[in-house]
Parts: C-alpha cells; sequence; structure tokens
C-alpha cells in the first residue's frame, strides 16, 4: 500500500502532465506532492513512530523538490531568450516540442509496458502538431525546424540532469558526513561551490558546465575579484620589546 504511495509521487513529480502534456509549475506541482503526502499519511496512521518519522523526512525534501520544478522553467525561459525565437516558434517550443520531447524521454524510462506504450502516444499526438504546422507553412522560416526540434530535446533533459546532479551531491555529502558530523551550513556552501565549479572530470570539464553546457568563470579569479587580501600577521617580536 505504502509502495504504491510514493509511486504516485514519481508520477506526478514531472514539469509536464505525462497524460496532456500541459505545464505544471512549481505551485502545481507542490500541490500534488502536498496531495500524495496527504495519502501517505492516512496510510500510515497505524505505523510505528520510526516510519512515521520517515516520512516526514521525506515530506521535507519537498521544497528542493519544488525548487527544482522552477529552475527548470526559469532556464529553458532563458534558453529561449536567447534563441531570439518569433512568439509563435516560442508557443510551439512551450507548447509541444518540449513537452512532447519530454514524454518522450519520461516513456523511455517507464518500466510497464502498457505506460510506456500511453507516454510514447500522448507525446507522438503533441509532436505531431508540430509536423502539421510545418505541411501548412506555419512555422517561421527564419528558424528551421530542425533547429527547433534540436533545442526541444535539450530542454527535455534539462530537469534529469538538474535533479541527477542533485542526488549525486547529495549521496557525497552522505559519505563526507560519516567521517565529519555536524559540517556547518557555511561549510556545507563552500563544499557545494567546489563541487559545481572547481572540481573537474577527466574530460575538463566541471558539474556546472556540464549543466548548463557553457564554461563557468575561472573559480579562482572569481575569488581574488571579490576576496581582501588577508592582513600581515603581527609582528610578535616587537609585541614582545
Amino acid at each position: 500500500m505504502n509502495d504504491k504511495k510514493y509511486a504516485e509521487i514519481g508520477k506526478v513529480y514531472h514539469p509536464y502532465n505525462l497524460k496532456t502534456g500541459q505545464k505544471q509549475d512549481s505551485e502545481t506541482v507542490s500541490e500534488l506532492l502536498s496531495g500524495c503526502f496527504d495519502e501517505i499519511h492516512k496510510a500510515t496512521t497505524d505505523l510505528s513512530h520510526r516510519c512515521k518519522e520517515r516520512v516526514n523526512k521525506a515530506q521535507r525534501v519537498m521544497r528542493d523538490m519544488v525548487a527544482t520544478i522552477a529552475f527548470f522553467f526559469n532556464m529553458v525561459d532563458i534558453y529561449l531568450e536567447n534563441m531570439q525565437l518569433s512568439d509563435h516558434d516560442k508557443r510551439l517550443m512551450n507548447s509541444y516540442l518540449i513537452p512532447g520531447h519530454y514524454l518522450k524521454l519520461a516513456a523511455s524510462k517507464e518500466r510497464d509496458v502498457d505506460r510506456k506504450a500511453h507516454l510514447f502516444e500522448n507525446a507522438q499526438e503533441l509532436l505531431s502538431i508540430v509536423n502539421r504546422l510545418e505541411d501548412l507553412g506555419e512555422i517561421s522560416s527564419d528558424c528551421a525546424i530542425e533547429k527547433l526540434e534540436k533545442a526541444a530535446k535539450n530542454f527535455a533533459q534539462i530537469f534529469q540532469r538538474s535533479s541527477s546532479c542533485v542526488e549525486g551531491r547529495n549521496a557525497q555529502l552522505a559519505l563526507r558526513h560519516q567521517g565529519i558530523h555536524r559540517l556547518s551550513n557555511r561549510h556545507l556552501q563552500a563544499l557545494t561551490v567546489m563541487h559545481n565549479y572547481y572540481v573537474r572530470r577527466r574530460d575538463g570539464t566541471t558539474a556546472a558546465e556540464r549543466l548548463f553546457e557553457a564554461k563557468p568563470n575561472d573559480l579562482f579569479e572569481f575569488l581574488l575579484d571579490r576576496m581582501d587580501y588577508p592582513a600581515r600577521p603581527r609582528n610578535r617580536l616587537k609585541l614582545a620589546a
């Protein structure tokens, strides 16, 4: 029973409704998640206090989950603005192309055969609308459909990449906490900056560079521009004299 309730969270935690392809902003997702947790609390009323505490702990993560949804749509808006698209092409991207490719991505990860087929069907229905508009000549001539398709596929992956980065970072912090307990918030923030902007893979890329697909400013130069030089140490010999 509880496993099914938790499974509902995975079904609603998406920037787009998997049944309709409609946008689900952070407020909508927050309401959906709250409804899931309300059902979980009802189903766990007879369980032990320890089990209830685990549910409460899981619910406290909801704020970060909702923030990820808001981050996703903020990044999409920024990228679409940088592409300098017409209002017509922006509507195509927001209403059909990005949701369609997101549903295809979600379908490729679905294990249930019937649900996978249904997701693919919904995705194709959204994308077919764009194909019909292209046949009617309603796609702006200054931006080919291939360019829009490629961008939409990249946008659909932003949510997956952003959430996976958080999960990887959380796992690393969990391992570090085993040896160093009670890290301060300031220490955690510094470690997060190092993880995102300083630590590099073998290919020379940082986590921020892989997420935003753009090379960030050098962290060391950034700190030099904004931090004061350390003060000279006191001359202990003069003080002693």
